[in-house]
């Protein structure tokens, strides 16, 4: 036969602190729950400058949903990215005309080069 918790009005009554005497005098056992979200808590303290650094990393690398709404206000014209360079590949895979236009500019000063 299993063995059931038995409490006491004495033992449950609240002391000054708002707290149990059952909790004051045993501290370290928490129930299922309490003692999951504690080690979240503990584990969310240890790794947090870790998660953190993952999240603008991933911020970085990932683009945002283009969030929709109505009327006037909802629409925005996304910016073109204005790129300041130019690598190898742009030029070799890129017709002569072209190739020549961005020689031009990288001559110019007005784009860099990159390799």
């Amino acid at each position: 036969m299993a063995r059931t918790k038995s409490t006491s009005p004495a033992k449950n009554s609240a002391d000054s602190k708002g707290k149990t005497r059952e909790q004051s005098a045993t501290k370290g056992k928490l129930s299922t729950a309490e003692a999951r979200r504690e080690y979240q808590r503990r584990y969310y303290q240890m790794h947090k400058e870790k998660a953190k650094e993952y999240q603008r990393q991933y911020n970085l690398t990932h683009k945002k949903k283009a969030r929709g709404g109505r009327g006037k206000s909802g629409f925005a014209a996304p910016r073109e990215v204005v790129r300041s360079t130019f690598n190898t590949a742009d030029i070799m895979h890129s017709p002569v005309e072209k190739t020549i236009k961005m020689l031009e500019k990288i001559i110019r000063g007005e784009r860099l080069f990159t390799m």
